[in-house]
């Protein structure tokens, strides 16, 4: 039997390949291309090793979309893969570093060991927990990206309605924020003054917004 294991990253993934008694059929982990022709490279080695895919155990970690579409190949190859809890992996790696892997970057060499121990069981991921995951990992893309197009639309409006609010204090920490929801231009400023600034920061916690600060920032609002 062989057991297989990938690290995934997202343009490329290393694999490692050891036999039952933890030699290291291929000497040294082989890099291949998140692509079809990459993937067609592992098919070539792993069929160098053995034609009968039956031999073959193959373990990756459930780590986001990256390894997806290796996954659905392996799978249409009818290979056994495991998609593997990337927290019991950690553990395990930990337990055995000292052990059996003297270079701390051989992630792939750790998950085939694990798939040799046999220890993958309790942390095996089925199908619905990977499409579960597969969702929620979609839906954080989903929600940094609309995030980052919120936070780059709000710079815009603040170089054009306040520029030097940007210099003075960092636009997105939670001061910055709650002067915004109050002031959202230079304008808005108009009427205030430093007791009505300085109210704004009584609720929040570690802020260390002070009078003279409040000041500056109403002079900066009138250029």
């Amino acid at each position: 039997m062989y057991y297989v294991g990938i690290d995934i990253a997202k343009d490329f993934h290393i694999t490692s390949v050891i036999d039952e008694n933890e030699k290291k059929v291929i000497n040294k982990p082989f890099r291949i291309n998140n692509t079809n022709i990459g993937f067609d490279k592992m098919i070539t080695i792993l069929d160098s090793i053995s034609l009968d895919k039956k031999e073959f155990i193959i373990g990756l970690e459930a780590t986001g979309i990256y390894g997806e579409n290796l996954l659905e190949f392996l799978k249409s190859k009818s290979y056994s893969v495991k998609l593997l809890n990337p927290f019991q992996t950690s553990r395990y790696r930990e337990q055995i570093t000292l052990k059996k892997v003297k270079n701390d970057n051989i992630d792939s060499l750790v998950i085939a060991l694990l798939l040799k121990d046999g220890k993958f069981s309790s942390g095996y991921v089925t199908d619905d927990e990977y499409q579960s995951l597969r969702t929620l990992y979609r839906n954080r893309a989903s929600i940094q990206a609309d995030m980052k197009d919120v936070k780059k639309r709000i710079l815009t409006q603040i170089t054009v309605t306040f520029p030097e609010f940007e210099n003075f204090m960092k636009p997105f920490s939670v001061s910055g924020l709650a002067l915004l929801d109050k002031y959202p231009t230079a304008h808005h400023y108009k009427h205030s003054s430093v007791d009505r600034v300085m109210k704004l920061f009584r609720h929040i916690q570690g802020n260390n917004f002070t009078q003279s600060k409040a000041l500056q920032l109403l002079e900066l609002s009138n250029f």
